[in-house]
Order: C-alpha cells, then sequence, then structure tokens
C-alpha cells in the first residue's frame, strides 16, 4: 500500500467525520443548524482569503521581514509564475467556498425565520 493510498484514506475519514458531524448539527437543529454551518464556513474562508501571502513579523524580528521581500524579489520569472498560478487556484477556491457559505447562511437563517413566523 503507498504513502499516496494512505494519505487518501485519512483524508476521506476526516471528509466523513465532518459530514456526520454537519449531519448530525442539521438533524437536531434543522434550518439554523445549516445557517451555522453556512456562518462558519463564511468566517473560515475569509480568513483564509485574508491570510494569502500575509506579512510576518514584528518589531522583534524586522530581519525576518526582510527576508521575505528579498526572497520575494530574487526569485526567476518561471517561479513566480508558478507561484502565481498556484495563488490564483486558491483564491478561487476560497473565493468560490465563500459564496457557498453566504449562501447557506441566507438559506438556513431564512429558512429558520420562516419556521418561526
Amino acid at each position: 500500500m503507498s504513502g499516496r493510498s494512505i494519505l487518501i484514506a485519512i483524508g476521506l475519514g476526516g471528509w466523513l467525520l465532518v459530514s456526520i458531524a454537519a449531519f448530525m448539527t442539521v438533524a437536531y437543529a434543522g434550518f439554523f443548524g445549516i445557517g451555522v454551518i453556512g456562518l462558519l464556513m463564511w468566517f473560515i474562508c475569509t480568513i483564509v482569503e485574508l491570510e494569502v501571502d500575509g506579512a510576518v513579523g514584528s518589531g522583534i524580528s524586522p530581519g525576518f521581514l526582510a527576508q521575505q521581500v528579498k526572497a520575494k524579489t530574487e526569485v526567476s520569472r518561471t517561479e513566480r509564475a508558478a507561484r502565481f498560478g498556484e495563488k490564483l487556484l486558491e483564491v478561487q477556491s476560497a473565493r468560490f467556498f465563500k459564496r457557498l457559505g453566504a449562501a447557506l447562511a441566507l438559506f438556513g437563517l431564512g429558512g429558520f425565520l420562516a419556521f418561526q413566523l
């Protein structure tokens, strides 16, 4: 059994656990659970989108930030193009799931309010 198949099995197991937790939340909380899951997804994707290539450094370690900037300016064109492609895919994925989270939040909270009236 290769390492890749083990990692895929672990990933699928994680998805199964998350799916069960989401199902249980929706089963017990109804539309409100869908809204909470949507808000959570929206929040996490917003954080992921904001942290893309954020600067890391403070007054204690200004040399670390300078090394990051220097390393970014010294990369070749091919490395820069490859990194841009990776960032573009990350941003597109985060944006899609952020919109999905917003839609779930609106659907869940709207359904919850409709059943309360």
